[in-house]
């Protein structure tokens, strides 16, 4: 008889709403010294999630603002979240050293408190977001700064 996997257990959860400069922040290892950033002179087009050199890129609907931000970390891949998003990607990235991650802002100023996720290793990371179009629509009338509209639920499992 064949063993069931155990079920996904959430290891913990942080919310933040990092100040988003050229439409993006991003997810990097704290010890590797490596910067995801480097990842979007290669990138497609289009893109909402990317992943970089020790860590990941998010690209926002528009810039100058704060998203809401939900990280999670998960023992093993989550249930997907409930339909409705607007996007929802899936990439890997690896971690050199410590296996401690953090929200970061585009000039590299951290957002909110580091998560760590056991140690080395590579990881999985799905990303969904929704109100883009209203952040944009928010922008667009002039407004800078504004908290929230876009949100973001970010979750990490090893691989």
């Amino acid at each position: 008889m064949t063993a069931t996997p155990p079920s996904p257990e959430l290891l913990g959860a942080r919310t933040t709403e990092p100040r988003v400069s050229y439409s993006t922040f991003f997810l990097r290892g704290l010890e590797d010294g490596a910067d995801p950033q480097t990842a979007v002179t290669t990138a497609p087009r289009r893109w909402a999630v990317l992943a970089g050199p020790g860590g990941v890129l998010f690209r926002c609907a528009t810039t100058d603002f704060h998203p809401h931000v939900r990280l999670e970390s998960w023992s093993a891949e989550p249930p997907a979240p409930p339909g409705g998003w607007d996007t929802l990607d899936t990439v890997e990235f690896e971690l050199f050293r410590h296996g401690k991650v953090q929200l970061n802002e585009w000039d590299g100023d951290p957002s909110g408190e580091p998560v760590d996720l056991g140690g080395p290793g590579v990881y999985r990371l799905r990303a969904a977001s929704l109100g883009r179009a209203a952040a944009r629509e928010r922008h667009a009338a002039g407004e800078m700064f504004f908290h929230g509209t876009e949100e973001w639920l970010i979750q990490l499992w090893p691989r």
